[in-house]
């Protein structure tokens, strides 16, 4: 069999392969929003308010559910958390337990007592 033939033929099956995941098809540029997915109940409904981040307002980012996709706030944010070389005055409890808890820029990160709050990150 030529070659020219086989492209087609491997085409065909990965798209085969991708139908059978069930993943939905990605539209957009396929630059995605930054930012991890949280952890979603499942939606038996099968609903689909999105297929790419594209389709999500501000910095929602479209994320699994189950069998559904939906637009969520994302967990994490941009930039890294800051190094701890003291430890923090203040408070010594947790005051958030992902990044979409904090404030606009700001990550929740550990601090000088080995509890995590709302900081500044580096960019």
């Amino acid at each position: 069999m030529p070659a020219s033939r086989l492209v087609p033929l491997g085409a065909v099956l990965l798209l085969g392969l991708l139908l059978l995941l069930e993943l939905p098809p990605v539209t957009g540029t396929g630059a995605d929003k930054p930012g991890v997915c949280p952890q979603l109940s499942a939606d038996l409904n099968c609903t689909q308010d999105c297929r790419a981040d594209q389709d999500c307002a501000e910095n929602l980012k479209c994320c699994r559910a189950g069998c559904s996709a939906i637009c969520s706030i994302p967990n994490e944010k941009e930039g890294s958390c800051p190094s701890i070389d003291f430890p923090q005055l203040g408070i010594c409890q947790d005051l958030c337990q992902v990044d979409s808890q904090c404030p606009g820029k700001m990550k929740c990160c550990l601090n000088g007592c080995g509890k995590v709050s709302c900081v500044t990150p580096n960019f």
